[in-house]
């Protein structure tokens, strides 16, 4: 089984209205990578989730519900939906 490595990490909410400190979606990636212990280029795979979830706010939702639920990359990738599943395999850094 390929391990995607969710850099989903990312994901907590951004704040919708602007604020000085505001953490962007691939600043929250690379920290939920850090702290989720994440191998592998976190930088090219946040870039490329902070893009899609740019252009998709329910995948955005998404991923910032499973960082905020899970500890890991495993048990985050195992809780995904299928359209989830799909935006961090083609992130993946592992594909």
């Amino acid at each position: 089984m390929r391990v995607a490595i969710i850099t989903i990490a990312a994901l907590s909410p951004l704040v919708l209205a602007p604020a000085a400190n505001a953490e962007s979606f691939g600043e929250m990636c690379q920290r939920v990578s850090d702290e989720w212990g994440t191998a592998g280029d976190v930088e090219a795979q946040c870039a490329c989730l902070a893009d899609k979830a740019d252009s998709d706010g329910a995948l955005k939702d998404e991923l910032t519900s499973l960082a905020d639920a899970y500890s890991s990359d495993q048990e985050a990738y195992d809780a995904a939906s299928d359209g989830t599943k799909a935006a961090l395999d083609s992130c993946s850094v592992n594909s």
